[in-house]
């Protein structure tokens, strides 16, 4: 948390659910994709694509965004490689009136990937490290996933400002 704004959006709100009703039908049947977290029901409108991947992961570019299984830590969800059952990510919805990224830095990106305010949905990938321990759960606030909801296009941008952490601590 920032300030008295939630760095986080709450997990029913806005971008992941405007992602996952974008295009959804009645008759649309869920994907049952393995993964390491369990068994992930992915709806065909909530594949992505991204052209150039993600960063080590440019080989890899269809993904599927899904609730974990058995409703578990619903602020965060599954980023799902299609075609590697192995590559997930951990990502949360980000609420971008949070101010944790800056305005000014959320409009370049979307100039720079052509989304507009209205179709974009931003996500942070998460890392789970043990230290001392303890579990500590961090975003990447560097370089976010921008994805076009509409287009269902995504892409891992990298902010121009350094002041941005990739392991900021939630």
């Amino acid at each position: 948390m920032l300030g008295n704004t939630p760095l986080l959006k709450q997990p029913d709100i806005e971008a992941a659910a405007a992602l996952e009703s974008a295009v959804a039908t009645e008759a649309a049947t869920p994907l049952i994709v393995e993964s390491r977290f369990g068994q992930l029901k992915i709806l065909p409108e909530n594949i992505l694509t991204l052209p150039k991947g993600l960063f080590g992961f440019s080989d890899h570019h269809e993904f599927g965004l899904a609730n974990l299984p058995e409703g578990k830590h619903p602020q965060f969800k599954a980023l799902q490689c299609m075609t590697e059952p192995d590559l997930t990510f951990l990502v949360v919805p980000f609420n971008i009136v949070s101010g944790a990224i800056d305005d000014a830095d959320i409009d370049e990106a979307c100039a720079a990937l052509t989304i507009s305010h209205e179709e974009l949905a931003v996500f942070l990938i998460v890392t789970v490290r043990r230290e001392n321990n303890e579990v500590q759960v961090s975003v990447n606030l560097r370089a976010p996933i921008f994805v076009d909801i509409v287009r269902h296009l995504g892409r891992q941008y990298v902010l121009a400002d350094n002041k941005y952490s990739i392991r900021h601590v939630l």
